[in-house]
């Protein structure tokens, strides 16, 4: 309530407060699916939350341990979780299995790894300026880096031909024909990217969960360089560059 003297009478104003506290609320308040204001939305106090330039990934890879080609294609279901598919060729011939392994032959494996990737962070770097059809100047986030923790499950599909070595003192053993084995790896990577273009790379490690049959008959050193897909236990290193749609 408030009282305004004049010079013939006063005039008393009486008001509402729990009107006006309502109607106050009510005109901060953000209706479903409008646009928040800026100082009403929430914060990234890190900056580690912008959302990807692209939701498509396309990517060539070299696969450091045999020094194989590898593609790659992600989607991105939300801002911070994928699915990735890749497909990779790794032939072993004789001179490669007598380095590795105390069998003679040959082994090519066909492997299509499939990956759930969280990512933990995804960071602006620079903006740039452009001009829109109505005239006015906008500008745009364009390069970002990001990264990602990844949970992988590989199929590995074998052509096998190999005996075991004569000068080993094990009992002899031939396999032709195909085999079948599945490995799982965790892994993280991080990625630098532009508005189409990106590279990056990525360590994974794991074990065979499903060995072929060639792994258990045949003895494996594993402290050799190139005993990815033929050792039990599966390290890889990646590096990768690509294209986002």
């Amino acid at each position: 309530m408030d009282t305004v003297y004049t010079d013939t009478h006063k005039v008393t104003y009486v008001i509402n407060t729990a009107k006006a506290d309502g109607q106050a609320k009510d005109a901060n308040a953000v209706t479903p699916g409008a646009v928040v204001p800026e100082n009403l939305a929430p914060k990234d106090s890190l900056g580690i939350s912008a959302p990807p330039n692209k939701r498509n990934r396309f990517s060539f890879n070299l696969i450091a341990q045999n020094l194989n080609f590898a593609m790659t294609y992600e989607r991105l279901l939300t801002d911070f979780w994928s699915l990735a598919v890749r497909l990779s060729y790794a032939g072993f011939d004789e001179s490669d299995l007598r380095s590795y392994t105390d069998g003679e032959g040959t082994i090519n494996a066909i492997s299509t790894p499939m990956m759930l990737r969280w990512y933990w962070g995804r960071r602006n770097l620079g903006k740039y300026r452009y001009v829109g059809p109505s005239g006015k100047n906008y500008s745009r986030e364009q390069k970002q880096v990001e990264g990602f923790l990844q949970l992988q499950v590989s199929p590995v599909f074998y052509n096998v031909d190999l005996d075991r070595d004569t000068s080993s003192y094990k009992e002899e053993v031939h396999l032709r024909g195909k085999e079948y084995g599945l490995y799982a790896t965790l892994g993280l990577g991080g990625r630098y990217c532009y508005e189409h273009f990106f590279w990056g790379s990525e360590i994974s490690i794991g074990r065979f969960i499903r060995r072929a049959e060639f792994q258990d008959e045949l003895t494996i050193y594993s402290s050799r360089y190139g005993t990815r897909l033929l050792d039990k236990i599966v390290a890889e290193s990646i590096l990768f560059v690509g294209w986002m749609f």
